[in-house]
């Protein structure tokens, strides 16, 4: 019998904690340890997950991960790249989630724009995101890390898909002559599993994977009652595994035959220094592959894409 491919999501990886700047009310630690990578990595390679992996190439407008970022050592950025490069490049592909995850740039003076990056590629024609999308790849390759596609900050590009997707098929084929890439911008039931949004010459093949489950570990960026955060994250596992392994969300989904896509995000599994949502990552696979081990396939987003 096939196994059901099954593939992980991660969105906002960044040596800084770019919740930081999207929650202004509550206070928030900047700096993510290296610590996080090397232990994320570790429980990856124990238990064989893949997946996706985005590392925003301007972090909420702090800098270029090529060239430095304010308020961040540039050994704490130095060590947080050759950890990606060793411990999660192996296992997952790479994406830029498009450049500052913040403030839209202008990529020809050199500046940040008074609109976020949804408003820009919300106007944007597929020329204009192609360029920006390029940008994107070419800091990402600057520091050793080729992506594969791209991961849109928040809803970004859905008012605008059909040039999001040439431009992004566009950006690839310039800057690394990628025949066939892939977006994450979708969920379940928006997108029912992967397609082929454009295929011409000129952007190669573009496929859209969306996710079919939630972040169970979002509870833990929120700072204050630890012990309802640390409930509302068990409860999560729990509905997409249960301890005993006989029900929970994804074992509906494997009778769909998949791809069963998890997400999270990196400040999730950080929970502001707790790491309340890598303890529950951790028991998560633990379950996954103690009842699912035989009968799930862990995929990249690369992988995925090249099975559409």
């Amino acid at each position: 019998m096939a196994r059901v491919p099954i593939s992980l999501i991660i969105d906002d990886g960044s040596p800084i904690n770019l919740y930081y700047f999207h929650d202004l009310i509550r206070w928030h630690e900047l700096i993510v340890p290296v610590e996080q990578v090397l232990r994320f990595g570790a429980i990856c390679s124990k238990y064989g997950v893949r997946g996706k992996f985005s590392v925003v190439p301007m972090p909420a407008g702090m800098g270029r991960l090529d060239k430095g970022l304010s308020h961040c050592l540039q050994e704490h950025l130095a060590r947080f790249l050759n950890a990606i490069r060793q411990k999660v490049a192996p296992l997952f592909s790479i994406t830029p989630e498009i450049l500052s995850h913040y403030r839209a740039f202008d990529i020809k003076r050199e500046q940040f724009l008074h609109i976020m990056e949804d408003k820009y590629i919300s106007q944007a024609n597929a020329e204009q995101i192609a360029d920006y999308v390029s940008y994107a790849i070419e800091i990402l390759c600057n520091v050793n890390l080729e992506p594969d596609g791209l991961t849109s900050p928040w809803m970004t590009g859905s008012d605008n898909e059909q040039n999001y997707a040439k431009g992004i098929g566009m950006a690839y084929k310039r800057t690394l002559n990628r025949d066939r890439c892939f977006y994450f911008l979708h969920h379940r039931p928006v997108l029912m599993g992967p397609k082929v949004m454009c295929n011409s010459p000129e952007t190669g093949t573009v496929v859209s994977i969306p996710r079919t489950l939630p972040d169970v570990f979002w509870p833990g960026n929120n700072p204050g009652n630890d012990r309802e955060a640390l409930s509302a994250i068990q409860t999560g596992i729990d509905g997409i595994i249960s301890e005993d392994g006989r029900s929970g969300e994804i074992l509906s989904q494997m009778e769909e035959g998949g791809p069963i896509v998890l997400i999270t995000h990196w400040q999730s599994l950080f929970s502001d220094g707790r790491f309340y949502g890598l303890d529950g990552f951790e028991c998560l696979m633990e379950r996954i592959h103690r009842y699912l081990g035989d009968k799930v396939e862990w995929m990249s987003f690369r992988q995925i894409a090249e099975t559409v």
